[in-house]
């Protein structure tokens, strides 16, 4: 099960053992998203020691009494992310492709999310009901440090413990987080960060425990139905967060230079890669689309490619290669379906990807419709707002709803089969 737009199993990813015999400790290989090298190691937890660390962590989170000790550990936490903070940031770039300015970012944002919660004022842990002891999450590679760092707030400010299962393309920076955790008492039990290439092994074992009482997910939205019903099925609340994107629209009285920027900041540059105000797709109006393409196209090619940790790196290689044969995939499908190549050739080098434009896109195009696994920007044309969809559309100031008449015609289906 893998967390991305594409699902295959993580069982296919080089497992190595250490050691002979059953208590062996396996590890596997984390690569480079840049150039392929192996970056670093990590345990591949098996079954039992998940289930353990939910029989420890529920029995700590069960003698909380009120948030204090929380928020202390979490304070203490925060300044040693803080001591920590550029390490963590060259983490989250070599293993994710994130380019360092923006995992700097992602970095500076979780720190501040920890310290906003820590100067709230404690309150009692209310225990009337039967407790939820214990929570099991499942995060994708996108924003590691942030997603670890948002999921321990808020399950841990509930009196829960905690059990994260980050991706194992990108385990690296919650296994450091992990370490900067432990202080060496019972408070060390709430958090655990336990990677493993058996996604689908780790999820039933967390619905067979009688102390999870709640599995939360991070990732797209094919996984998450996947997640969802199996939860359904086992009677156990799920919270799924998937990865939302949202048209954006250039109307006809637009700024062009304005707009130009602005879409090059929301869909090459989000220092956030999960975060709000994601694009899926670009609407431009008919009067102002043949000026403002070529601009994009322009400002979208001076964009620097290349190694996440040099400094000058705008655009860092996409997760993996099958994030990159995906992309080509969703290139060669609009393309057939009537879209242009506005930018030219599309480059692969490894998994260095150009930015890409396509000019003359359908709403219904796979490029609109799934999720974004590198630089690419669809571009549909319109000429009236009862083209524009009925949904939340992204503008180059905010988040506004389009003002819409009658729905244009979304009928024909992607020839994509994503099961």
């Amino acid at each position: 099960m893998r967390d991305g737009q594409t699902d295959a199993p993580e069982l296919a990813r080089h497992v190595c053992h250490s050691g002979a015999g059953t208590s062996a400790t396996r590890r596997f290989d984390v690569l480079s998203p840049y150039d392929g090298t192996v970056i670093g190691r990590a345990p591949d937890i098996d079954v039992q020691t998940l289930a353990s660390s939910f029989d420890e962590g529920s029995r700590v989170a069960g003698n909380l009494q009120n948030t204090h000790p929380i928020q202390e550990r979490l304070r203490s936490w925060a300044g040693k992310i803080g001591s920590q903070h550029e390490e963590l940031a060259r983490v989250v770039s070599l293993e994710t492709g994130k380019p360092i300015r923006f995992a700097r970012v992602e970095v500076a944002t979780a720190l501040a999310a920890l310290n906003a919660y820590c100067s709230c004022p404690s309150i009692p842990l209310v225990r009337d009901w039967t407790a939820a002891r214990s929570a099991f999450s499942i995060l994708n590679w996108r924003d590691p440090v942030l997603a670890t760092v948002k999921e321990a707030i808020a399950v841990l400010s509930s009196g829960r413990a905690l059990v994260i299962k980050p991706s194992s393309r990108a385990p690296l920076a919650s296994r450091t987080l992990a370490s900067l955790w432990a202080e060496g008492g019972n408070l060390d039990k709430l958090l655990c960060v336990a990677p493993s290439i058996n996604a689908i092994g780790m999820l039933r074992t967390a619905l067979r425990s009688s102390h999870v009482t709640e599995v939360r997910f991070h990732g797209s939205r094919d996984v998450g139905s996947y997640v969802s019903r199996a939860c359904h099925e086992a009677v156990v609340p799920v919270k799924i967060s998937q990865s939302e994107r949202a048209p954006m629209v250039i109307d006809a009285d637009a700024d062009i230079d304005a707009g130009c920027d602005a879409v090059i900041e929301r869909v090459f540059l989000p220092p956030l890669l999960a975060g709000p105000e994601r694009v899926s797709c670009l609407y431009v109006h008919n009067s102002v689309a043949d000026a403002l393409v070529p601009i994009l196209i322009d400002r979208a090619a001076r964009l620097h490619i290349g190694d996440p940790v040099d400094e000058q790196t705008q655009i860092g290689p996409v997760i993996d290669d099958v994030a990159a044969a995906f992309v080509s995939e969703q290139v060669d499908d609009a393309l057939l379906d009537g879209a242009t190549l506005a930018a030219g050739l599309v480059v692969l080098d490894g998994r260095l990807i150009q930015p890409i434009v396509l000019d003359h896109a359908k709403p219904f195009m796979r490029v609109c419709v799934e999720e974004a696994e590198g630089p690419i920007l669809p571009v549909i044309r319109f000429g009236h707002q009862s083209e524009l969809p009925r949904t939340m559309c992204l503008t180059t100031n905010t988040l506004t709803p389009s003002v819409t008449g009658e729905r244009g015609d979304w009928s024909r289906p992607s020839s994509y089969n994503s099961n």
